[in-house]
């Protein structure tokens, strides 16, 4: 049985199977470029993930064999294999490598969307079809860049809300705000390591395991780095184990078992308000004693409402009064230099439930109405990281140059029914001039050469790598400039 895995030509639409020989006649060039197009849902992005699909997908050497699978699968599908077809699947075969040439940005970069990210070309005449080949490969890096860019958004009302209620000494525990919990609603395996590492970018609190590895293998993570931490963590069959008449037991159990360090108490198994005013009185003593924090994890019902109180519930009911005040009440809090509110530093709060980005931010909004610091809240998201598709940003791999014999032709596509769908034209070159983005078209060869696009890809070469340490000070260093431009 083949190992899709293994053979990159077979990653790829089966319509892209006959391309070589539709171009038109004498065609020895095409040159594509990769953008997002929509800036509807986000109007920036975090360029991030290439370095392991080149890794993982275009390193791999082409073998003939792998060529003889190639079009046993298109005549299967197709119903036949033309000789010119035969012939190109052959002779790239023989050649070993993709012969192309991709230029980008430096992964770990943030720019406004409808800017040019990558190019790609061909190194050689006669493989100018392998540019258009290898689309439907290649365009995967929207989900990385999608889901980081996600992530750089949650980071940027972190840093808002930390700006106006949180001081200096709370700036190391931004990196742990944004917990990922994504692991088990992501769509496969892979899907789950490349959005954990897309995650990992941004913040350092993840629970999806694979996406250490993944880092380890294709972005430099080194074992003595801290690039992943989480903490210890009940789910509900294990607070539930204990029985509904002995729930107070659970949280005993807990605690004796790790009696150092931070661990997370799910809440909400039967009444979490009852967990946040009575039980919380009675583990106060051992919460006390321990040498970390205790973070209890309500993970039902509307947030807003269980975090900072239902205002439509009985006046000084523990519904009404909300978590953070119900914490207030038995561990007490401090006043921090701003003149916020800080829960005892022996007991925190998360919340991993539909924690969308839209009402984290008018949760933080609140608390800082209500006086509480947004330290006092850490949150758990999955769905909400990974909740995408090609189309959220509008991402397009798209041909605006070609030669035919030697000479070149601008081309575009320009659909009068769609003019969101129209595409640059001609040779592209990318400028950033005092922080304002441009993605110039119809440039010359030298243009185009003095951009800020570097070839990171030739002839089946890596020629540059980052690492995810490197990566992740590029974000911090754009988020640090950013929040003093908006102060």
């Amino acid at each position: 049985m083949t190992d899709y895995k293994k053979n990159p030509l077979l990653a790829t639409d089966v319509y892209k199977m006959g391309h070589m020989e539709q171009y038109a006649p004498h065609c020895t060039k095409v040159y594509s470029y990769l953008m997002a197009r929509n800036s509807d849902f986000f109007d920036h992005t975090v360029f991030f993930g290439l370095q392991y699909y080149l890794k993982e997908y275009f390193s791999i050497p082409l073998t003939p064999e792998m060529g003889e699978e190639f079009l046993t699968y298109r005549k299967i599908i197709l119903g036949y294999n033309s000789p010119n077809v035969e012939l190109q699947i052959r002779s790239l075969c023989e050649l070993g490598y993709f012969p192309l040439e991709i230029k980008t940005i430096e992964e770990g970069t943030i720019i406004p969307t409808k800017n040019v990210l990558l190019t790609i070309t061909n190194t050689q005449a006669e493989f100018y079809w392998v540019v258009g080949f290898v689309e439907s490969l290649l365009l995967k890096i929207w989900y990385p860049i999608t889901v980081a860019t996600c992530c750089y958004n949650y980071r940027k009302v972190i840093e808002k809300y930390f700006s106006i209620t949180c001081t200096q000494q709370d700036e190391d525990i931004k990196d742990f705000m944004v917990h990922d919990f994504g692991y088990r609603g992501d769509k496969s395996e892979d899907a789950a390591a490349i959005s954990g590492a897309a995650h990992l970018t941004v913040f350092l609190g993840s629970d999806t395991v694979v996406a250490l590895p993944f880092l380890q293998k294709y972005y430099h993570a080194k074992l003595n780095e801290i690039n992943m931490l989480s903490v210890p963590a009940s789910e509900h069959s294990v607070m539930s184990s204990f029985g509904q008449h002995n729930e107070i037991e659970a949280f005993k159990h807990m605690l004796n078992l790790y009696p150092k360090g931070i661990v997370s108490i799910v809440s909400d198994t039967y009444d979490i308000f009852k967990v946040l005013s009575e039980f919380a009185l009675k583990l106060k003593p051992q919460i006390l004693a321990r040498e970390g924090k205790t973070v209890f994890r309500p993970d039902s019902g509307n947030p807003e409402y269980v975090i900072c109180g239902n205002p439509h519930a009985p006046v000084d009911s523990r519904e009404y009064k909300g978590a953070l005040r119900l914490l207030e009440e038995v561990f007490g809090s401090t006043t921090n230099d701003k003149g916020y509110k800080v829960l005892h530093e022996k007991v925190g709060l998360i919340y991993g439930d539909a924690m969308y980005l839209q009402r984290y931010e008018n949760i933080l909004a609140t608390m800082q109405k209500m006086g509480f610091a947004a330290s006092n809240l850490v949150i758990g998201v999955g769905r909400y990281l990974r909740d995408f598709n090609r189309d959220t940003l509008g991402f397009a791999l798209k041909a605006t140059y070609i030669e035919i014999n030697g000479e070149p032709r601008l081309i575009d596509k320009s659909p009068i029914t769609d003019k969101n769908k129209k595409s640059h034209k001609g040779l592209l070159c990318l400028e950033n001039k005092n922080d304002n983005w441009v993605t110039t078209e119809c440039c010359s060869q030298q243009q185009e050469l003095s951009g800020l696009l570097k070839t990171v890809w030739k002839n089946g070469k890596l020629l540059q790598e980052h690492s995810i340490q490197t990566i992740r000070e590029r974000i911090k260093t754009h988020l640090t400039s950013t929040t003093v431009k908006e102060k």
